[in-house]
């Protein structure tokens, strides 16, 4: 039984950017799954991108992941981009049928120009919150996030999960920075 200090503490703690091993199930969502899909990168100052994407989560102890993650958008006939991250992200159970969860990365950013090859990396911090509808097979998320590399931003992004079986879900993402990028994507996650 968990003691009426004991919860708010660490939703702070999760508040904060810290994930931390919540102690709680969390039975409506699944955090064990490969997503894979396609993304439309968008930036303000054009060359518009797209290209595939994978992310992948394993709980390694209760209710804390390993997280990594590979994408690769093309620009065009002279620039594409290879994304990598890694990280860990714990999670805990708000109310019924709401989740918290915060993700610590390590992201690499690695632009190809020609023949001349850059790469930006540094860290990701993440909170977001996962919400299962009353109709169970609906899944909404949002989240706020602060790329800490040489261009640091922030971020926002909302999606969009409907599960076609147990162990299928089929969605919609979009996210928004503070460089003014627009990423929106179609996803299919596989759970395990």
């Amino acid at each position: 039984m968990k003691g009426n200090l004991v919860r708010p503490l660490l939703l702070s703690a999760c508040l904060l950017l810290a994930p931390l091993p919540a102690l709680a199930d969390t039975p409506n969502f699944k955090y064990d799954f490969l997503e894979v899909g396609h993304l439309s990168v968008s930036p303000q100052n054009g060359g518009s991108g797209s290209g595939g994407y994978a992310d992948f989560a394993y709980s390694f102890i209760d209710s804390v992941q390993f997280l990594a993650g590979y994408s690769r958008p093309d620009y065009g006939s002279n620039f594409s981009a290879k994304d990598y991250q890694l990280g860990i992200a714990g999670e805990d159970g708000i109310v019924d049928g709401t989740d918290v969860y915060t993700d610590i990365l390590y992201v690499n950013h690695r632009n190809t120009v020609g023949n001349t090859i850059s790469t930006d990396d540094g860290y990701r911090l993440e909170v977001g919150l996962r919400h299962r509808t009353p109709w169970s097979r609906l899944e909404l998320d949002g989240y706020l996030a602060h790329n800490y590399l040489a261009a640091s931003s922030n971020e926002v992004g909302v999606g969009l999960l409907v599960d076609a079986t147990s162990w299928l879900a089929l969605g919609v993402a979009y996210s928004h920075d503070s460089q003014y990028t627009n990423t929106t994507s179609l996803r299919l996650r596989l759970y395990f």
